[in-house]
């Protein structure tokens, strides 16, 4: 019987272009490390009051993954950084890709202050257990970049 890797991909919906980028490397990383079970996350806000629904979701992505099989799960939280970690070791994930951070830095200060746009991966590079890998995708140049944990 061959392992299976368990890829969890945390995506913003409406898709972004950077959430798209993300997705599609994601998609490729699955599709290379076959059999792969992908799994796409999007963290509904308590605090924004945003509802996404997973079959809304799963029709946006459906042409990103160019015919790679994922799962879609929408989750509620406050803190998204903590529902990608909570989901992560729920389902047992082997890889986390994340998109990098590619806002200014005066507008990352401000965001971290502020606690709406956190940066995921250093969190997940803090938390997530050993056997998780955290992989961030430049998602200006579409090249995932390996973190080990």
């Amino acid at each position: 019987m061959t392992e299976q890797t368990t890829i969890l991909a945390p995506i913003r919906y409406p898709l972004t272009a950077q959430s798209a980028r993300t997705l599609a490397v994601a998609g490729r990383l699955a599709h290379d490390l076959a059999p792969a079970d992908l799994r796409v996350l999007h963290v509904n806000l308590y605090q924004v009051g945003n509802d996404t629904q997973t079959a809304e979701l799963t029709r946006a992505i459906s042409s990103t993954l160019d015919g790679v099989e994922a799962s879609v799960t929408t989750r509620r939280g406050f803190l998204v950084e903590e529902v990608i970690l909570d989901e992560a070791i729920q389902i047992g994930a082997d890889i986390v890709v994340v998109g990098a951070n590619q806002q200014a830095t005066w507008r990352q200060f401000l965001s971290r202050l502020l606690r709406n746009d956190p940066n995921v991966s250093s969190f997940l590079r803090e938390h997530v257990p050993d056997w998780i890998e955290v992989m961030e995708v430049d998602t200006v140049a579409e090249t995932p970049t390996a973190e080990p944990v």
